[in-house]
């Protein structure tokens, strides 16, 4: 009882008046497969807090896999997509803010991923690339990896860690036990779509929310006034995090909602 006391203590001083929420999308809004949506009972709270507050995404999918999620949630403010390399208004999908891979990177990256046989992709202007044949970059958000084993993508990490310009995540797939690589600029990460995202609102980062559950979401919570983790995150956000959140699969955004923007 003492110790449920001093947390609750702890946790009041972030009982205030927010002006932001951004949500992770796997793991977070969604459970971690492609075609999830978020249930009925996070789409009710999120629904609600649209009229409180400005409530976005901040996710590595694309917009044309992010689409069908986006729908479903009328969102009010902007979102942060491709892991951190652009910033859309999520309404009309205009392109608020964006931060490419240079040229010479994603050349020197095909080259070291051929030696080593490991196949990827692009997201580069909205759509993906998988034939890099002929390939020419236009806007290169980021580069993809799938469904390696935790070795692969360590080994090939490893084999490309020394570029300076660029930042790369390793996060679960969506096939179980594999893992996917995600590439993206050095100043493309979620931390600082969070930076560009305030700077776009004109809010300060310490009034925003920021909820996640994998590595690549450290960028996220550690911009962000609040902290989330959810119940199923991994446990070096769970460390950083101010309050940790029932899991996806038992609605913790609604939990999220509920205690920080409607109370």
């Amino acid at each position: 009882m003492f110790q449920q006391g001093q947390r609750e203590m702890k946790l009041s001083k972030f009982r205030k008046r927010y002006k932001a929420l951004m949500l992770d999308v796997d793991g977070t809004l969604i459970p971690n497969k492609k075609d999830g949506v978020p249930s009925e009972k996070v789409i009710k709270a999120v629904t609600k807090a649209n009229k409180i507050l400005h409530v976005g995404v901040a996710t590595s999918r694309p917009y044309f896999i992010l689409n069908h999620i986006l729908d479903r949630l009328n969102l009010s403010g902007p979102s942060i997509i491709n892991g951190g390399s652009q910033i859309i208004d999520t309404k009309s999908q205009k392109s608020l803010w964006e931060k490419t891979i240079e040229n010479k990177d994603f050349f020197a990256i095909s080259q070291i991923f051929k030696d080593i046989n490991i196949s990827f992709f692009v997201h580069d202007d909205g759509k993906d690339v998988a034939d890099l044949t002929v390939y020419k970059p236009k806007k290169l958000f980021n580069l993809v990896a799938k469904h390696l084993s935790s070795e692969t993508a360590d080994y090939a990490i490893d084999k490309i860690s020394h570029i300076p310009t660029i930042v790369i995540h390793k996060v679960s797939s969506w096939q179980n036990g594999k893992y996917d690589i995600i590439i993206n600029h050095v100043y493309a990460t979620k931390q600082h779509g969070i930076l560009q995202f305030a700077k776009l609102l004109g809010i300060n980062t310490h009034e925003i929310i920021g909820v996640g559950d994998g590595y690549n979401d450290m960028p996220l919570l550690m911009a962000c006034g609040l902290k989330v983790a959810m119940g199923n995150a991994v446990d070096g956000l769970k460390a950083i995090a101010d309050y940790i959140a029932p899991t996806v699969d038992e609605d913790g955004v609604a939990d999220v909602i509920r205690k920080f923007v409607l109370n």
